[in-house]
């Protein structure tokens, strides 16, 4: 087994087959060789047919037969001329060009052949000497063709191998340049994503010092109590009537309910803004009450679709808040903990920090933000440059492979 490296794999396969492959260049370059002379040699014969033709034509005038030979002769010529354009020698041999050079070549023979077969009946009688020259140039494209497809077949398929090989090599380092891109993009994320994680300890770090402030700490305690003042308003209180109540907006905007003016801003501010509406309330909390008899009464009238289960918790919940003054308990704390919350904002220091604490938590928020992104962008180069490693691996299996058949010895890439 050879372990060559993949900078070096292509030489060292060339050096192996080294034999084979000066034999191959050889034929090669002699074949193309003589099509170039063949092929050149066509037009230039074409053109001393045209004189000749063009001479007969002028001399011979009164010999009707001979001047339309001479004519028709001039015409085949010119015909054979353009047809032997359509033949590019290649200036870079490969298997591609030589491939197609010998498709011109046998499609250039195969006409050039009807061509000269259907001018023969009028020429041959007056130039069967010069039919014979021109048959022979015609012959010697085709022989061409012929032993270009047979190399291009047999001993020239070690030619394509190599350039297989080269296009499997070029194909492999782009597969690489894009792989460490995408390693160079993925290492680029893991840093944004450290800076924020790094941000979010430092923000954490400034909020606890503010909560640790003397002054702040009744404000913190107080702070906690209405954050759970307000899960409990949701919860006792609008639990599960979010969609109805938006869709009671909904069919009284639309002109399908009648509900008053005053029940329906009630109802878009409980909607919008449900704790701090509640807050503003007074005592009794009667806008509320109003949205939710609104409610009961449009679901109980058919005039608000619900399925049965909704309904009934619907109606149930209206009738605890409207009827049993559930919410009362948290309406009178919630009022006393506010004021007691706008008590200590009075003192210019505590309502200072509170606003440096809110900046730092916005800050925090849309950090937190840019963390789940960066880790959705991170979790998509993590997968990006995966694939191309296991592109990769398989494209290297079977170069390693490819390689081995044509040294004939067990090939492996070093990593």
């Amino acid at each position: 087994m050879s372990q060559i490296s993949q900078e070096d794999l292509r030489q060292w396969v060339r050096d192996t087959l080294s034999s084979k492959l000066v034999q191959a260049e050889r034929e090669r370059d002699k074949l193309v060789l003589e099509t170039t002379k063949a092929v050149e040699a066509l037009p230039d014969y074409c053109n001393q047919l045209s004189k000749k033709a063009e001479q007969d034509m002028e001399t011979k005038r009164e010999k009707r037969s001979e001047y339309k030979a001479a004519k028709a002769l001039s015409r085949l010529a010119e015909i054979i001329t353009e047809m032997c354009k359509s033949v590019n020698i290649p200036q870079e041999t490969n298997s591609v060009t030589l491939r197609n050079l010998q498709r011109e070549l046998s499609k250039t023979a195969v006409e050039g052949a009807r061509v000269r077969t259907e001018s023969l009946r009028q020429i041959r009688p007056y130039y069967i000497i010069d039919m014979m020259s021109f048959g022979g140039n015609i012959d010697k494209l085709r022989r061409l063709s012929e032993e270009l497809h047979a190399f291009l077949m047999g001993r020239g398929s070690i030619l394509r191998s190599l350039e297989e090989l080269d296009e499997k090599m070029k194909s492999l380092g782009k597969l690489q340049s894009s792989r460490n891109s995408l390693s160079d993009q993925r290492k680029a994320i893991e840093g944004q994503l450290a800076e924020t994680q790094n941000t979010d300890a430092q923000l954490r770090e400034q909020v606890e010092q503010i909560r640790q402030n003397r002054k702040m700490k009744e404000y913190v305690q107080i702070d906690g109590q209405l954050r759970t003042l307000r899960s409990e308003l949701l919860r006792k209180g609008f639990s599960r009537l979010g969609r109805p109540l938006r869709k009671l907006v909904s069919i009284s905007e639309r002109g399908d309910y009648a509900l008053p003016l005053e029940v329906r801003e009630s109802t878009k501010e409980y909607l919008q803004r449900p704790f701090a509406t509640f807050l503003g309330e007074s005592e009794g909390y009667p806008k509320l009450k109003a949205v939710l008899r609104a409610l009961s009464s449009a679901v109980e009238n058919g005039k608000l679709a619900l399925k049965q289960r909704e309904a009934k918790k619907v109606i149930d919940r209206s009738r605890q808040v409207v009827s049993d003054d559930s919410l009362v308990g948290i309406h009178e704390e919630a009022r006393k903990q506010k004021h007691m919350y706008d008590q200590c904002l009075i003192d210019n220091e505590t309502a200072s920090l509170v606003t440096k604490m809110k900046d730092l938590r916005q800050r925090g928020r849309s950090n937190y933000v840019r963390q789940k992104q960066l880790r959705a962008e991170l979790q998509r180069a993590v997968d990006a440059e995966t694939k191309a490693n296991e592109q990769i691996a398989v494209l290297i299996k079977e170069i390693e492979d490819f390689s081995s058949k044509l040294a004939g010895v067990t090939v492996r890439i070093q990593p």
